[in-house]
């Protein structure tokens, strides 16, 4: 049986996030033949050719200017340029025989929403984002009332009281890694991984690691990543405040770190303590997949992966965030216990093999409903 071809389309052509590095996870399905888009020549196009994958560049334009927080205005002016794109992407999908259109971002929903007019494209959309405004919820449903499916990576990415007919929530997925070696030292090595924003806590974690500290658990903070070009006076804030609570000898910033195993090697925790609901962390899937414990802060799509005590920590205060590095510290049995149970809770639910197989179902049923 032939493989069933799928554009995907990426509103960004660098790796901008664990977006982009899930869309790779989706190419990497053996079960289809894949296509990607990318709006200019990067990063992404010069992987997905090192993997054989035929790459095609849309030139989305203004769409490539909008930002979250979303407004109405902003849709309206990119109008034109986004219905190029559509015409771009349904000409390129004529041409190879491609049914299904996959986009991995809202700009790229909408510009597919325009290319299905007045074609059979089965276009199906990837949220990975949590509507925050009443504009970004009404998008949203418009969105999914325009694809013939709508996948979440989570519950909390679904912004309606219940899933609607043509909606699918599949996680990410990773590959099963072999468990890391669990033997606090003197110090607990704590991490902070991944892009650096007012979101992400950090701030908050500094007093909370502060707090640990003073109470009399030795803790280092070790943080991997870079600041967000978004807010440029939060990392100025950031180092004001590691000065402020005397943490220089304790907190330590390392920049991003490219290897995403070495990303997390030489630490004995993982901290996300998100300020805004996560969608899907991959910064928390992945230390848990390779058994190593995390706290985090019980926001969005966190508790579908971390179940207190079981499977991690969960948190909300200081007090909180003391009493799990306490045991992390000094209960190792017991924090092994947690560690295996947080592995074996991702191969059973976000494994690869399961992403692919629930996809290419969901492809399978859009190609038996066009026969």
């Amino acid at each position: 049986m032939d493989k069933i071809k799928v554009l995907y389309v990426s509103p960004v052509s660098f790796f901008k996030g664990g977006a982009e590095r899930s869309l790779f996870d989706l190419l990497s399905n053996e079960k289809i033949s894949p296509y990607l888009a990318v709006p200019a020549e990067g990063e992404l196009a010069v992987k997905a050719r090192a993997m054989g994958i035929p790459v095609t560049v849309v030139t989305l334009g203004s769409v490539e200017k909008i930002r979250r927080p979303f407004t109405f205005s902003s849709a309206v002016l990119a109008m034109s340029d986004a219905w190029k794109a559509g015409r771009q992407l349904r000409a390129f999908c004529a041409e190879n025989s491609i049914g299904i259109l996959h986009t991995n971002g809202l700009k790229a929903h909408s510009v597919a929403a325009l290319a299905r007019l007045g074609s059979p494209l089965k276009v199906v959309m990837h949220f990975r984002d949590i509507a925050y405004t009443w504009q970004e919820k009404l998008v949203w449903r418009l969105q999914t009332l325009l694809a013939a499916r709508a996948v979440f990576v989570s519950g909390a990415c679904c912004p309606f009281p219940s899933l609607p007919k043509n909606g699918r929530v599949i996680p990410n997925g990773v590959d099963p890694k072999p468990p890391v070696e669990l033997k606090v030292a003197d110090t607990v090595r704590i991490g902070f991984i991944g892009r650096i924003h007012p979101h992400k806590g950090l701030h908050t974690l500094l007093d909370w690691v502060k707090l640990a500290h003073d109470r009399g658990t030795p803790v280092r903070l070790i943080v991997r990543g870079t600041f967000s070009t978004e807010l440029p006076g939060y990392e100025s804030e950031i180092k004001s405040k590691v000065e402020a609570l005397d943490l220089n000898d304790i907190v330590e910033f390392q920049g991003f770190i490219n290897d995403p195993n070495g990303v997390y090697k030489d630490l004995d925790v993982v901290c996300a303590p998100a300020q805004a609901p996560e969608p899907f962390a991959r910064t928390i899937l992945e230390p848990m997949n390779m058994g190593l414990p995390v706290i985090a802060t019980p926001t969005g799509g966190t508790t579908e992966m971390v179940i207190h005590n079981v499977t991690g920590f969960l948190v909300q205060a200081a007090d909180d965030f003391c009493a799990a590095v306490s045991k992390i510290h000094l209960d190792t049995a017991g924090t092994v216990k947690v560690a295996e149970e947080a592995r074996n809770h991702v191969r059973t639910h976000f494994s690869k093999e399961r992403l692919h197989s629930s996809v290419h179902s969901l492809y399978s049923e859009l190609t038996a409903n066009a026969a």
